[in-house]
């Protein structure tokens, strides 16, 4: 009697995992398909929890490919931790005739600076960062190494350092390729060439920017600020005041980017309260807010460590 018990049991117990595994593979297929459904756009995408490095979605994420702006996190990370080593946020950068012409060509720039006029580092760093201004990215780089030439060189060392050599090459420090920096004798590379990164490399910078300088979100989370006289405006819709806001997904930042070549590209970071922060990265993709929102709802509905 206590062996067909036992037996029983057994069978019960084994059916309760088996039940268990069938909704779990059930789950797991349809969260796949949901988050396929969402990425029929993108050329390439990456999802990840920064803080566990736990990869949540992907798709030719290994890929490198033109990134418009978002190349900017690079920029910013090496100008961020100049500015962090030698207390440089104040110290003044001056504009060249050339770069501020390229920032008053509407289709170039969205930051007007003046020729031969000093800003300071921050100034520089927000308009980089909010108004994705073309001018003050390069300015940033002058400022960090020198000359663009070894700016470029120093956003190639960085990507070894992070181990991404081999899926990120930069030859712009704005994102914009070479055929509309050459008329502004800006040049590294041939005419025709221009940034090839991968959606995962992106990710990982991303990453890399937000841990040595966790308070860039309070700049990055602004969708209008103004400065110098000037309203920037920030192109990422999922934060407040854009047109997919959603309140409950608490996007906070961080990087839009577009060109022809590139299409619409967005890295954008989200930190639910008490929770591991979640970076997404999407490449050409025309609805990339849209996309990005509800990939952020099901994460959030489907893994655990958000319940």
């Amino acid at each position: 009697m206590i062996k067909q018990v036992r037996n029983a049991m057994m069978v019960l117990i084994a059916v309760v995992i088996f039940i268990s595994s069938v909704a779990s593979v059930s789950a797991s297929a349809d969260y796949n398909s949901q988050m396929a459904k969402y990425n029929k756009h993108s050329s390439a995408t990456y999802v990840m929890n920064m803080d566990t490095n736990q990869v949540y979605y992907q798709k030719n994420a290994d890929t490198k490919r033109a990134v418009a702006s978002t190349a900017k996190l690079m920029t910013l990370y090496l100008a961020v931790q100049k500015a962090q080593n030698t207390n440089g946020w104040n110290q003044k950068v001056k504009i060249s005739k050339s770069l501020a012409k390229m920032s008053r060509n509407k289709s170039l720039g969205s930051y007007v600076l003046k020729a031969n006029h000093s800003y300071t580092v921050r100034n520089l760093y927000r308009a980089t960062l909010i108004a994705s201004s073309n001018s003050a990215a390069i300015a940033l780089g002058q400022w960090v190494s020198g000359t663009n030439n070894n700016f470029i060189r120093l956003m190639n060392e960085q990507a070894q350092a992070f181990g991404i050599g081999s899926e990120a090459r930069f030859v712009s420090a704005s994102g914009l390729e070479n055929y509309d920096l050459y008329p502004y004798y800006i040049r590294y590379g041939g005419r025709y060439d221009y940034n090839r990164v991968s959606a995962k490399a992106l990710a990982v910078i991303a990453s890399q920017l937000l841990k040595l300088y966790p308070a860039i979100v309070n700049d990055a989370k602004y969708y209008r600020y103004y400065q110098s006289g000037q309203t920037m405006h920030n192109t990422n819709e999922l934060l407040q005041g854009g047109l997919r806001y959603v309140p409950s997904i608490f996007v906070d930042g961080l990087k839009t980017g577009y060109t022809p070549l590139a299409g619409n590209c967005l890295v954008s970071t989200s930190q639910l309260p008490g929770k591991n922060r979640v970076i997404i990265v999407t490449l050409n993709d025309r609805y990339e807010a849209y996309d990005q929102s509800r990939m952020y709802k099901l994460i959030y509905q489907t893994f655990p460590e958000f319940k």
